[in-house]
């Protein structure tokens, strides 16, 4: 039977539970876990980087591998007739040998996996076959799968991935958990742990077939085997600040002192930023009398300190975000529903969220309103991200994994997430030469508008009706066309346009750095409303400041709307969206 035609290129399977499970590496685990398979009729496939044969192991017969006898009756194995040359003692060489009589069918060689996607709960492997003739390499997509099984040594692909369901036996898996013997234990049990390591996932797997329904023990989850792992860096990680701080405490003291006491001189001590003093680079006159804007006009570059108390203060905050996710994860997310996750939300995070910008703008003295503007992302996009995990409505795939929340509650920026991999997508080069092009443009139309309204006192068309136009009117309709007027609608198009264009390009300024150095793709925060928009709800609904009406939609209108009508859930969504702007304003 041709598995690699038959089971591999079939993108659509009726019955999930017919799937085979993929079986990376060919070696003592991997081989006694297909073994296992094969005796209960489970479907499999194995996938080895080397061509065949490829049965010589390093050590050849100077190893012996003293559990064989029990793993070959559980198995049903046969032993080779080179166990009697050597007096009953069999080699590593003849247990490969010995454990591919019966699954040597099922067997892809020359077929190195180097990634693993999952698409809707199903596995498809990207694979890049060696061909023996030449140096050529083809590259293929193969799948699906049920689940994957890594028995690929300590370089493991599986391991990396750490995706759900995906598995660890052998060195893949003792590699991490034996860390602090150096690898003794492996090199000299090695095969033994690998052969047992492969029965005992295989007879888990075997009680039960269905996937949902597995009890697999969490040793063999790489998930959970990257968790440990992340843990133990971690605390490693205190372990070496805790001793740092003990032995020196006294010169961290005087560097944690000289480095806010730089923050607050340096970087927000000085006024600049309300009172520009740089030289310009060029001047030139224009003469014209449309909107009196004959004079002199200089052009300015940009103030770098801006753009520094800006990042400094967007970086503190998401490091901070960070930690919150992290508590609203475990504390919330994993405990959703209980009286313990409703007081940790309601008690403590909702509550230092929202004072938490009083305490940056005292301390660091920020002066400057667009950056007074952005210490409220914290509290704007913290506070609904845990009313959404409190009642359940976080976007789909953020709650997949810890590492997911992290990265969604810490950015200011929302992350497209890919719905076939449930993981944040990968921006490509072109999407990062868009957003910044989109940002330069933005940027530029900003200079240029802001330095035109300033100009103007925010006022470039005139206000002031004639004498006769006013008395031809009396009460509210003369206070009506007062405010209709062509000049007046004119200031208020231009300003509701700067507004609009001075948090698209904070925005798109921090989107297009997420894309550029994370590679993550960011979702547009505007796109062109005052000039696209189509309908009240077009503008409202898809077009102006989509972060914050995604929170504002996740976190209050679908909760209240759970327990009530929309006429009450769209009532709260408006008092929640005006208490936020003026709480922002302030």
């Amino acid at each position: 039977m041709n598995l690699q035609a038959n089971k591999l290129n079939n993108d659509i399977v009726p019955n999930r539970d017919s799937l085979p499970i993929a079986i990376i590496g060919g070696s003592y685990a991997g081989l006694a876990f297909a073994n296992f398979l094969h005796r209960n009729s489970i479907p499999y496939v194995i996938f080895d980087s080397k061509s065949f044969p490829f049965t010589h192991v390093m050590g050849g017969a100077g190893f012996i591998v003293p559990s064989y006898d029990l793993i070959a009756k559980k198995l049903e194995i046969e032993s080779s007739a080179a166990d009697c040359v050597r007096g009953g003692v069999i080699s590593r060489k003849d247990v490969i040998e010995s454990l591919l009589q019966k699954v040597e069918p099922n067997l892809i060689t020359s077929r190195r996996i180097v990634r693993i996607e999952n698409r809707l709960g199903l596995f498809y492997l990207h694979s890049i076959k060696k061909h023996n003739s030449s140096k050529e390499q083809s590259e293929s997509i193969l799948g699906p799968f049920q689940f994957v099984v890594g028995a690929d040594g300590v370089l493991s692909t599986v391991r990396t991935s750490a995706l759900p369901r995906t598995f660890l036996i052998g060195d893949a898996r003792w590699v991490n958990d034996r860390w602090y013997d150096f690898g003794l234990q492996r090199i000299n049990r090695g095969a033994d742990m690998a052969l047992l390591d492969g029965l005992e996932l295989g007879q888990a797997i075997a009680v039960e077939k269905t996937v949902p329904q597995m009890r697999v023990p969490s040793k063999y989850c790489a998930w959970s085997i990257s968790r440990r792992r992340t843990r133990r860096r971690f605390a490693l990680l205190l372990v070496i600040l805790a001793i740092l701080l003990v032995k020196c405490r006294g010169k961290c003291q005087v560097i944690f002192h000289n480095m806010i006491q730089t923050l607050q001189d340096v970087i927000f001590g000085d006024d600049c930023l309300n009172h520009d003093r740089q030289n310009p680079l060029m001047t030139f006159q224009f003469h014209g009398s449309w909107m009196s804007l004959d004079g002199t006009y200089a052009v300015l570059t940009p103030n770098p300190l801006f753009w520094i108390q800006l990042s400094v203060l967007i970086i503190l905050q998401s490091l901070v975000a960070i930690i919150l996710a992290f508590t609203i994860h475990k504390g919330i997310v994993q405990r959703r529903g209980s009286a313990c996750s409703h007081l940790l939300c309601w008690g403590f995070i909702l509550p230092f969220a929202i004072t938490l910008p009083f305490y940056l703008i005292r301390f660091f003295n920020v002066r400057n309103r667009a950056v007074l503007l952005s210490t409220a992302a914290t509290p704007t996009f913290v506070t609904f991200r845990c009313l959404e995990a409190l009642y359940g409505f976080s976007p789909h795939s953020v709650e997949e994994s810890l590492w997911n929340y992290c990265m969604y509650c810490s950015s200011v920026i929302e992350f497209v997430f890919d719905e076939k991999t449930k993981s944040p997508a990968r921006a490509s080069g072109n999407d990062v030469m868009n957003k910044g092009k989109h940002f330069a443009m933005n940027f530029l139309l900003v200079s240029l508008l802001l330095s035109f309204m300033e100009v103007h006192a925010y006022q470039p068309f005139d206000t002031h009706a004639s004498i006769t136009s006013v008395q031809e009117h009396r009460g509210l309709l003369r206070t009506t066309m007062r405010y209709i007027r062509p000049g007046h609608v004119g200031n208020n198009f231009l300003s509701a346009l700067l507004t609009s264009l001075t948090v698209a390009t904070g925005t798109a300024a921090f989107g297009f750095a997420i894309c550029g150095l994370a590679g993550i793709l960011t979702l547009d925060a505007f796109d062109s409303p005052m000039f696209k928009s189509t309908s009240v709800s077009d503008f409202w609904g898809r077009r102006w400041n989509r972060l914050v009406h995604g929170v504002l939609k996740r976190g209050v209108y679908k909760p209240v709307r759970k327990y009530s009508s929309k006429t009450i859930a769209a009532l709260s969504t408006f008092i929640v969206s005006g208490i936020l702007h003026e709480y922002i304003l302030w």
